[in-house]
């Protein structure tokens, strides 16, 4: 994958300034990475789709941007086109063959300066499916860009079997490079999100970390250093920075209680997840109303963007103060009403609101309110065939915070996938299977009943 530079070099968008940010907090290079599979139920030939990972690496701009580093900073620029070689066709017997294999892929640093991007493996999986992996820089891809990836393959190999017109070109990730250009120039729109956020701060005063692992962390910093007020204790540690993916699927009837709830009401999955999650944590922190979490936003709004790979997406905070007097559908109303907030203002780079709260509140560089990154991916997997699809991320082995909570629906048997992505010296693999009885327990009892109030909830969970 090694290419001459040609034409333009950019400076990474925020976005992607974000995602390198990370390999300041950990000694680890994986940590920049996403790595996923997709498992179709068909036998495909392999030879029809490396042709259309091929066709795919010209129609996805977004898969020839190459970096290279100029006096500190990472740049980056787009190939014409690229050369990304055989790739290796792999046989599974068994489901711990498959998931050791593409793990240990998945924890290998992807070489982002020295000209590959990303890794692809083609398999025949253990259940007779057929496989795409693909290991990416978080440069290159979000998640979101990665499922595009699969869908823009499958079209492909599609049109190649047979005979039809290829899919609808992609969009181009430059024109988002451009247009996130454009609104950092724009400093009247600039400086209107920075006062939102301002005042988004400060409104409920200092914020309280709230940990996945209960006040332990928080009680030993505030006797490290004589200290009962400290609310945010310093919990990113550069260097104890391994990590566990621990995957629970929830079964299709409560998936189906859920996603029949969010119709009804309006609401989306992401915001009852995130009540049911923040009403363990609650809990566990001394009943602490004030939960603070970054949610990963994909920022795609239009047709068009949608249709964009690239990494676009950014963490924004959500900050919810919800007392005990309120029910369960009030929460959610109010937890529904910050995420439209700080969604209206998701442009605004998230180094700089991260920035700023360090300036509000005077913490250092290992210190942040957020116990927990939470993201939902809405997965719509049509590629015109009627096949069944199984998606599956991987242990990077690494991470930079203590938790990464990633929740999708399970396209192959109706349910919920939750991920739990957790530093084993900070969270322990019993705090994450409580959270996750804790938050799918409090969302069905909310369910049942939305007129329960919050303090009912966390007495019953």
């Amino acid at each position: 994958m090694k290419n001459k530079m040609a034409g333009t070099a950019y400076d990474l968008i925020p976005s992607q300034q974000t995602m390198h940010y990370m390999l300041k907090y950990s000694l680890h290079k994986q940590v920049m990475q996403i790595p996923m599979s997709l498992t179709v139920s068909e036998k495909l030939d392999f030879d029809t789709l490396q042709k259309a990972v091929e066709i795919e690496c010209r129609r996805n701009d977004c898969m020839r941007l190459r970096y290279f580093k100029k006096k500190g900073q990472i740049r980056q620029y787009f190939t014409p086109d690229c050369k990304i070689g055989k790739i290796p066709v792999v046989t599974f017997k068994t489901k711990e063959e498959q998931e050791k294999h593409l793990t240990a892929d998945a924890q290998k640093p992807i070489r982002f300066l020295k000209g590959e991007v990303f890794r692809i493996i083609f398999f025949r999986s253990y259940n007779g499916g057929t496989g795409i992996y693909i290991n990416v820089c978080h440069l290159s891809m979000d998640a979101t860009a990665v499922f595009l990836f699969f869908t823009d393959v499958l079209k492909v190999y599609n049109a190649l079997k047979d005979g039809t017109e290829m899919p609808e070109p992609l969009y181009s990730f430059k024109d988002i490079i451009d247009k996130e250009f454009k609104y950092l120039a724009d400093k009247e729109r600039y400086k209107k999100d920075e006062e939102f956020y301002r005042e988004y701060f400060l409104k409920d005063g200092e914020p309280f970390y709230a940990g996945v692992h209960g006040m332990d962390l928080l009680l030993k910093e505030r006797k490290k250093k004589k200290n009962p007020n400290i609310r945010v204790p310093s919990a990113f540690d550069p260097i104890h920075d391994k990590a566990d993916l621990i995957k629970i699927t929830l079964d299709k009837k409560d998936a189906k209680k859920i996603f029949d709830f969010c119709g009804k009401h309006n609401i989306s999955p992401a915001c009852i997840i995130q009540m049911g999650l923040r009403s363990h944590v609650s809990k566990i922190n001394e009943r602490n109303p004030d939960v603070y979490f970054m949610e990963l936003c994909n920022r795609r709004v239009s047709y068009k963007d949608k249709q964009t790979g690239g990494c676009v997406t950014q963490p924004l905070p959500v900050r919810a103060v919800i007392p005990e007097e309120k029910t369960f559908m009030e929460a959610l109303e109010q937890l529904s009403g910050i995420r439209l907030q700080v969604y209206r203002h998701m442009n605004y780079p998230y180094m700089d609101s991260r920035n700023l709260v360090r300036e509000l509140f005077g913490y250092g560089m290992t210190a942040s309110p957020s116990s927990m990154m939470f993201t939902w991916l809405p997965l719509e997997f049509d590629c015109g065939k009627n096949w069944s699809y199984e998606f599956s991320g991987y242990n990077l082995g690494r991470y930079i915070m203590p938790l990464y909570t990633f929740s999708m629906p399970n396209l192959k048997n109706g349910g919920i996938d939750f991920y739990y992505m957790h530093r084993t010296n900070t969270i322990s693999a019993e705090q994450i299977r409580a959270l996750h009885t804790g938050a799918v327990k409090a969302i069905l009892k909310g369910i049942e009943n939305p007129s329960i109030t919050v303090g009912q909830l966390l007495n019953e969970i």
